[in-house]
Parts: structure tokens; sequence; C-alpha cells
């Protein structure tokens, strides 16, 4: 069993892709991101941000007897979702994968899901800033570490590049992280203040 990690920013389509991936190549899926995840494992809920807070000790051990028991089923793939999906220890992780989003086409998204404005404008942020990205980084993995721009591909084109790119290692160096850049790309194209009150430069 693969134990495929899939991260990124919410609205960079993680969970169409995971759920994709699964019924496509004999997978199971275990988001993150599901409501009864925060229910049992939350801490509380911040009000300001519009979120909860979880109990990632708690939900990391939860998340490690839920693999054991994954391995039983034996598919081919487990893929592990969710923005921060950085909890999961090395051990347990055969590919790290990052979707990334345009932050205009990402705002647009997160609009669509019916986000409040403060919500929309941190998620973007954190999106411009490459914080699930950075998150992955300071892990120091010994594995390599993907990442995939989502803003103009299809369900099924990540989905493929994720199975015949990266997991059959065709081209896969072609998505390795640090190609993507945002804040780089809208500091050049003067567009910072679009997202950030000051602007700052990369």
């Amino acid at each position: 069993m693969m134990i495929i990690v899939i991260s990124g920013t919410p609205g960079t389509g993680k969970t169409s892709v995971s759920n994709m991936i699964a019924e496509l190549y004999n997978g199971k899926v275990l988001s993150l991101n599901e409501p009864e995840v925060f229910e049992e494992f939350n801490i509380h809920f911040d009000i300001k941000r519009d979120t909860y807070v979880v109990d990632t000790d708690k939900l990391l051990t939860h998340i490690i007897t839920l693999i054991e028991e994954y391995k039983n089923d034996e598919p081919e793939y487990l893929i592990i979702e969710g923005h921060f999906s950085d909890i999961i220890p090395e051990n347990y992780i055969d590919y790290a994968i990052i979707l990334r989003c345009d932050p205009y086409m990402l705002r647009s998204r997160l609009e669509n899901r019916g986000y409040k404005n403060d919500k929309i404008l941190e998620n973007v942020q954190a999106e411009i800033l490459g914080n699930c990205a950075n998150y992955f980084i300071q892990k120091n993995l010994k594995i390599p570490i993907y990442e995939l721009n989502t803003s103009i591909l299809t369900i099924e084109s990540v989905v493929d590049i994720i199975i015949t790119n990266i997991i059959k290692d065709e081209n896969a160096e072609n998505y390795l992280i640090g190609k993507i850049d945002w804040l780089e790309k809208l500091f050049q194209d003067n567009s910072l203040n679009d997202f950030f009150d000051d602007k700052i430069k990369p």
C-alpha cells in the first residue's frame, strides 16, 4: 500500500483529486477535513477565524491507528488529504504532494463556496505565502516533495499527473517543489495590494 499525502490551501482541489484517485486506482481516502474529525478532536471553535482548532496529537494517534487498519484492506493507494496533513510522520508518507492555485482563481473558488470575506483573505494570503508547502519543507523529508498548479487543470488532469508523472516517475522532476511562486509573480505584476494592505517584498 502506497500512502499519498495531499496538502494544499482550501479550494485547490484536494478532496476531488483524492476521491478520483481512490475511485480509479483501487484506493482509500482518509480526509482530515471531514466534519466528524473536527467534532471529535476539536479543542474549540475560533469564531474570529471561522474554523475549528484541532488537538493534533490526539488526531495523529487516531490517524496512525486508521492507517494500520487500512493496511489489512490492502488498497493500492491510501490518500491522506487535508490542509494540515503535514502532521503525518515521514514514515507514513510515500508521496507528498501540494496542490496550488492562482490567488485570483482561488479567491473566486472560495467565494463560490460561500466563505466569509475574512476567511477568503486568510486562505488566499496563505496560498500566496506558500504556507502548506513551507510546512512540508520544514519537516526536512528525505523523500521528494511535489507541487502542482491546479488553476486551469481539470480534476482528471491532476489525477493523471499524480499517477503517471509522479508515481510512475515519468518526468516527476518537472513537479518538484519550488517552481510555483505567487508572491514573486504578484510583486512583478505590482498586484500585492490586491491581497495585502501593505505591499511586501518577496
